[in-house]
């Protein structure tokens, strides 16, 4: 019997996200939400796994700048609230030692972290944790398919537009790991551990290495 999956996000609020998909949400920001990038990671979510339940920890408000504080508090909230998996599509280049200790946390509970990897720019954080599965968008993929990367970077990539029949609208690694914590939400309902997740995408895996781009 199928196992239905609390995907918890910490983003911005999810209007547009469909209402009985969203089990709770937590504001900690004094802003209201106006810029909608957490119903874009809803919606990836909800394509590849349309039974999950998202538990929503809104850190962001008009823009997409959150304090540390914000982002452990939700982390921490959302453990409480049982989710199995996180979705972190943000990043910065600044380690934190109360992140990391937020995501190590989370992790000792058996909570699957999901986070952002940009294709430039470097190592960004929280997706350099060895807690945190790095997920980068990688145009090769096709939705529902994988790709195991494990670069200095990324560990995998997946597709990385919101609306495959838009390319033009939003996309990138932000997208991509909300379809990843999808995908992996798909994977948890049918009956995998959340230990073996990571080897269950490598296997699955179209594609191995990174994806070369030509001038």
């Amino acid at each position: 019997m199928l196992k239905r999956v609390r995907v918890g996000l910490i983003d911005s609020g999810v209007g547009g996200a469909p209402a009985a998909a969203v089990v709770a949400t937590r504001v900690l920001t004094a802003a209201g939400d106006s810029i909608g990038h957490g119903g874009q990671i809803a919606s990836c979510i909800l394509q590849h796994c349309s039974s999950a339940e998202l538990v929503v920890a809104q850190v962001f408000g008009r823009t997409r700048e959150a304090s540390i504080d914000a982002v452990v508090e939700g982390m921490h909230w959302l453990v409480d609230q049982g989710v199995q998996i996180i979705n972190m599509s943000f990043g910065t280049a600044s380690p934190s030692t109360r992140l990391a200790n937020a995501c190590r946390a989370a992790a000792r509970t058996g909570v699957v972290l999901v986070a952002s990897a940009p294709a430039r720019g470097g190592v960004a954080f929280p997706a350099a944790l060895e807690e945190c599965l790095a997920v980068s968008g990688d145009a090769r993929c096709a939705p529902g398919e994988v790709s195991w990367l494990a670069t200095s970077s990324a560990d995998f990539g997946t597709h990385p537009f919101c609306d495959p029949q838009r390319p033009d609208r939003a996309g990138g690694a932000s997208m991509a790991a909300g379809r990843m914590s999808g995908l992996l939400a798909g994977l948890l309902e049918a009956g995998s551990e959340a230990d073996d997740v990571r080897t269950e995408l490598q296997r699955r895996a179209a594609y191995v290495g990174p994806e070369r781009r030509h001038a």
